[in-house]
């Protein structure tokens, strides 16, 4: 009968160790607009790397009116967040076509923008970094906002 050496057990619990923490921040923002993140709070935060990368966001919004706010904090360039809030199903805007831009290094911005929504539905906050510039990015939603526990 062969027995695991100290060594080889240290190895494998650290490659289980680093596939599941892998796979929980790839799960932590979906690029996928079918398999949105579930939001757990009202707030976001993340990197601009001028990418451009897309990120969806689901929670459930309504009655009343849901504020999102975003701020932006250029490091390097022109740190821009483009965003919106989509139905259920990301197709139709509820809110469309906003952006928060700091404009030279180390430049801040803020945004706040509302929508109402008429009843209690999934929406999904679909937001996409620049294309120039880094820096980081916060959201909050307020409001009419209702996150998974």
């Amino acid at each position: 009968m062969k027995h695991f050496g100290f060594p080889r057990l240290s190895c494998l619990l650290f490659i289980l160790f680093i596939g599941v923490a892998w796979v929980g921040s790839a799960a932590a923002q979906s690029t996928d607009r079918d398999a949105p993140t579930h939001l757990k709070s009202g707030e976001i935060t993340g990197d601009l790397d001028g990418s451009g990368s897309e990120y969806f966001y689901s929670f459930f919004a309504g009655p009343g009116e849901l504020t999102v706010m975003v701020d932006v904090k250029s490091a390097t360039g022109q740190g821009l967040l483009n965003f919106e809030v989509l139905d259920k199903n990301a197709a139709d805007a509820l809110l469309c076509c906003e952006y928060a831009q700091a404009d030279g290094d180390g430049l801040s911005a803020r945004v706040v923008k509302s929508v109402t929504i008429s009843r209690r539905q999934p929406v999904v906050l679909h937001v996409t970094g620049g294309k120039a510039g880094k820096g980081t990015f916060r959201v909050r939603l307020s409001g009419a906002a209702f996150f998974e526990k």
